[in-house]
């Protein structure tokens, strides 16, 4: 969306109310739009209008504009405007060393994005709650956004030939929003990263994983968003000589530890929480801190697994020098005695 430059305050005031809401307050962007509104207090209120932010809103995020998301925005404290300042920026998580209660009622808005093009979008509610389902804090977390059988149909090509030169273009072209929303704690949050921070091939299905990762550190955690995607035949892996149409086969949210497990449902709660809770960003280079932080962690977690493998090893050097020790003990008593 584009922005314009917003004219001394005393000299806008002439202009009629109906012309500044539809001619220049609609093509501003969220933030600009937010800064406009502490310019004067005939801006604040033209610019607090709940319209606005309303079709703001929708044009970021498609997803929202759903009977269940509405009426959850319907109940912040502002409307779709604390919606806008809670789910625009990037959210950095804010860990609580004690356990909480795990959120319930959550809804996921998702829309994914080719080369700008959206090319899915779904809202779905998580049955969190104890009593409806209470093997979901105790399973490993996962959210499927696709049904088991279904994929979404792309005009995606893969050409043939360079694979990987093909992967790297997938990484570059798919965006992914993931907003998260706490109807009872009237709060929201983008838990993606938006661009896609990895995208590698997985050997087993032969589908091409793209992750939107959002890491925290001091859980040691992943929130990761993946998107699958794969053949338009079900049974059959891309051809890498012939190419062919690309079809979405899985979308997902999971929360992965350290060792790349997913966790269970009430830890992966609470780390969704306090995304939620967290402190907001929105500093222009956020998506490449996002991959930095990834990368970072990715080797984070090589080198936790080789301390890990040295640590084992050495435990095994100890235990075979113990039972030798005690072989040649037990010999010795026999033959001497």
């Amino acid at each position: 969306m584009a922005t314009v430059d917003v004219i001394n305050g005393d000299s806008i005031s002439t202009l009629h109310s109906d012309i500044i809401q539809t001619q220049i307050l609609t093509r501003l962007d969220g933030p600009t739009l937010a800064s406009t509104a502490t310019t004067s207090s005939y801006l604040q209120t033209l610019c607090t209008e709940e319209r606005l932010w309303q079709e703001l809103s929708i044009a970021t995020w498609p997803a929202i504009n759903d009977p269940r998301v509405v009426r959850a925005i319907s109940s912040f404290p502002s409307g779709y405007r604390s919606f806008f300042a809670d789910s625009y920026p990037f959210t950095e998580h804010t860990w609580q060393s004690e356990k909480h209660d795990p959120p319930t009622g959550l809804i996921s808005a998702v829309d994914l994005y080719y080369r700008g093009e959206i090319i899915y979008s779904k809202v779905q509610e998580m049955e969190t709650e104890k009593g409806k389902s209470g093997w979901f804090l105790s399973s490993p977390f996962r959210v499927d956004i696709l049904d088991p059988k279904e994929s979404v149909q792309t005009r995606i090509r893969y050409p043939g030939g360079d694979y990987e030169a093909w992967v790297k273009d997938m990484e570059e072209s798919m965006k992914l929003n993931w907003i998260l929303i706490d109807p009872i704690k009237k709060r929201a949050a983008n838990i993606s990263s938006r661009k896609a921070v990895s995208a590698r091939r997985n050997w087993l299905t032969g589908d091409l994983e793209i992750r939107f990762s959002t890491i925290v550190t001091a859980a040691g955690a992943e929130v990761a968003a993946v998107v699958s995607c794969g053949s338009a035949e079900a049974w059959k892996e891309v051809d890498e000589e012939v190419g062919g149409e690309i079809h979405v086969r899985d979308v997902r949210l999971q929360v992965e530890d350290i060792e790349g497990k997913c966790m269970k449902g009430r830890d992966s709660l609470v780390i969704l929480q306090g995304l939620l809770e967290g402190k907001r960003s929105c500093k222009d280079n956020e998506e490449r801190r996002a991959k930095e932080r990834y990368e970072e962690y990715v080797r984070m977690k090589i080198q936790w697994r080789e301390n890990k493998e040295r640590k084992e090893k050495a435990q095994d050097t100890i235990c075979m020098i113990f039972g030798f020790s005690l072989f040649v003990l037990l010999w010795s008593f026999i033959l001497l005695r």
